[in-house]
């Protein structure tokens, strides 16, 4: 009798500590996403403090690539009942994120109550918006800037105080520095249509129609535009005189490459490299400046549409498994961890609050070079053009451009590569739209 005691005793404790044990354990969140190099260390070291700092949840961070690998696998991974919880998805594939049915609106899990959408910035969260569903919560927002060494403007005698606002002001430049001998080419960027669809947005005009592809998925490209033809026209200029440097399509690291080796004295990027390269120059021996994206002349300047990702919440998962990622996704976002954020990349601040905690402590005084980013996004002036565009096959558009400036390059007509680009986007915009 006593032993048959003891045996129910130690079953009774047996089945409260595995309750015990299984109330405690985190619910685990995985998160797929695109940051590798020094912002993905960044990343890491913050989802390692999210994970320290608290038991209910626990984040299984992965690398899986590029931007469109992620999206692509993610939805492949949907499809087969092995997608994570959440992902990072590009700017631009909001659209096809939101087609594919594999998402679940972050608004459906996150309340006014939860979060102030107030307090973020305005030109961020509107992106990822479309009428009152919040789509994805805004994470590593970026825009294209333009850096400068100091030191060669100085020796080719141009003020970098005084950095080229407007596209013939770069002309200007590169021309001195050229001449003068301090470098062989003025300027790079990487040959990417993103800082085409910056210039468009500059200069206040869509992209493509339907308001931008925001009141209804995209038809028709505005490339046949005088604001299209300035951007193309200028390039080509740039690069007929020598005065631009292909470092390759989309190749951001050789065109970093070419700005720390001092083959060019300016170069248009990310905001992301804000921290890289001011810091590399000055390891280098020299000073990095940055500057507002230079614009067309004579057209007022309307702001730029933020680049960058966001992280959205995969549909079919269990509700206590997505419950669990907004936490995670609240925690993020949160005023301190933009701050962390912000000070570790050059990614700009989301919210409001973050940027008044950055100018208490005096951080863009000491650090000018993070404020420039941030200033051109809270100047943006709200817009069809500067909301940016959401188009379905958006990396094939993009594809497209970029082929159409090559053969610019080649010795065709701007008119005439872009009327080409034209009727292979629209042709690209029927073949996505039959599919709904």
């Amino acid at each position: 009798m006593r032993r048959n005691m003891r045996s129910l005793v130690f079953a009774v404790l047996l089945v409260f500590v595995l309750g015990v044990a299984a109330a405690a354990a985190p619910v685990k969140v995985t998160f797929w996403h695109s940051m590798g190099g020094d912002i993905g260390k960044a990343m890491e070291a913050m989802i390692d403090t999210y994970n320290a700092s608290q038991s209910e949840v626990y984040v299984e961070s992965v690398f899986r690539g590029t931007y469109p690998e992620v999206l692509n696998a993610t939805i492949a991974s949907a499809m087969a009942g092995t997608a994570p919880t959440v992902v990072q998805i590009y700017e631009v594939g909001s659209l096809a994120a939101i087609d594919s049915g594999v998402f679940v609106p972050l608004s459906e899990f996150i309340g006014p109550d939860d979060v102030d959408w107030n307090d973020y910035v305005d030109a961020v969260v509107n992106y990822y918006r479309q009428g009152d569903i919040q789509w994805s919560m805004p994470f590593n927002s970026s825009s294209a800037i333009l850096y400068i060494n100091a030191d060669m403007f100085r020796a080719a005698g141009l003020d970098p105080a005084n950095p080229p606002k407007t596209f013939s002001e770069i002309i200007e430049a590169s021309k001195a520095i050229v001449e003068s001998g301090v470098a062989p080419y003025g300027i790079t960027w990487p040959l990417h249509t993103w800082f085409v669809e910056q210039w468009m947005a500059e200069q206040g005009v869509a992209l493509v129609n339907n308001d931008n592809g925001r009141s209804a998925r995209p038809t028709t490209i505005n490339t046949d535009t005088e604001e299209m033809y300035r951007i193309f026209n200028w390039w080509k200029q740039l690069y007929d005189e020598g005065l631009w440097i292909n470092p390759g399509v989309e190749d951001w690291d050789q065109a970093n490459a070419l700005f720390m080796g001092q083959q060019v004295a300016m170069e248009i990027t990310s905001t992301s490299d804000v921290t890289f390269l001011t810091n590399a120059g000055r390891e280098a021996g020299f000073e990095v400046i940055c500057a507002e994206l230079p614009v067309p002349d004579d057209v007022p300047r309307q702001g730029v549409v933020p680049g960058g990702a966001s992280i959205w919440m995969v549909a079919n998962n269990p509700k206590e498994e997505l419950e669990a990622a907004t936490k995670f996704l609240i925690w993020m976002s949160s005023p301190e961890q933009q701050v962390t954020w912000h000070q570790s990349t050059g990614y700009f601040p989301i919210r409001k609050s973050s940027i008044a905690l950055l100018e208490e402590e005096g951080w863009f005084t000491e650090n000018p070079n993070f404020r420039v980013a941030l200033d051109q996004v809270l100047e943006t002036i709200p817009g069809v053009g500067t909301q940016g565009a959401l188009i379905g096959r958006f990396q094939e558009v993009r594809n497209i451009l970029e082929e159409a400036f090559q053969m610019v390059m080649g010795g065709t007509s701007v008119e005439a590569a872009l009327a080409q680009a034209k009727a292979q986007v629209e042709q690209s915009f029927a073949d996505y739209n039959s599919l709904f």
